[in-house]
């Protein structure tokens, strides 16, 4: 197996854990891109990450909104929800699974790798579905501590944090809401370009496209 105890593969495991596995396939399936699934000895389903991403992503977001709630007692519900976003966004999470070296773990097409983007974003969604493994492995009060030590101290300063904007549309309705103004964004794309993935949005202020 790919996590077998004896291999440099688990060894290099145990040095960005910290710990040992006690089920070292759910670590396995952790790394599995859905670009190569495989049936993995002792799992029914197809053994690809998107499972434990679905339940490392909430308890990734129980853990932040936990800490955050902690550390910023007198902040309100706004406050909290998007500090929780800018900790839990697709770059962040991608940038930090980088820094750890998820990407040495992954298993997928390798036609893909020459798309570094594509390689990030995958460590970003590995990063999830190892959270999922270990909430699955050790519980949760562990995967809190893991989180906490591996994730948020080394990577995430909440008070640098709460300085960066990064919800720039939000923060346009503010500014609409309070002078008074509507605010009105337009899709510029003519019809034969709907089906498409990319679009221009115009943002218009009072009627004026700006």
């Amino acid at each position: 197996l790919y996590f077998s105890k004896h291999s440099k593969s688990y060894k290099k495991l145990v040095q960005i854990l910290g710990y040992c596995p006690y089920n070292i396939r759910l670590y396995q399936q952790a790394f599995l891109h859905n670009s190569h699934s495989v049936k993995v000895p002792g799992i029914k389903i197809s053994a690809n990450n998107e499972r434990l991403e679905y339940l490392g992503d909430a308890v990734l977001d129980l853990i932040i909104a936990e800490l955050l709630f902690k550390k910023f007692p007198f902040k309100g519900e706004g406050f909290l929800t998007e500090m929780r976003s800018k900790s839990v966004s697709r770059k962040m999470l991608s940038t930090i699974a980088y820094n750890m070296g998820l990407q040495d773990h992954l298993v997928y097409n390798k036609s893909i790798s020459k798309n570094q983007a594509a390689v990030q974003g995958m460590a970003g969604n590995a990063l999830e579905a190892l959270v999922g493994a270990v909430y699955l492995d050790r519980g949760y009060p562990f995967a809190k501590r893991f989180v906490k030590q591996k994730i948020v101290n080394p990577y995430l300063d909440f008070d640098e944090l709460k300085d960066i904007t990064v919800n720039f549309k939000s923060l346009l309705n503010q500014y609409a809401q309070k002078e008074k103004k509507t605010l009105e964004f337009k899709v510029l794309n003519p019809e034969s370009e709907k089906k498409i993935k990319t679009y221009s949005i115009a943002v218009c202020i009072n009627g004026d496209e700006i």
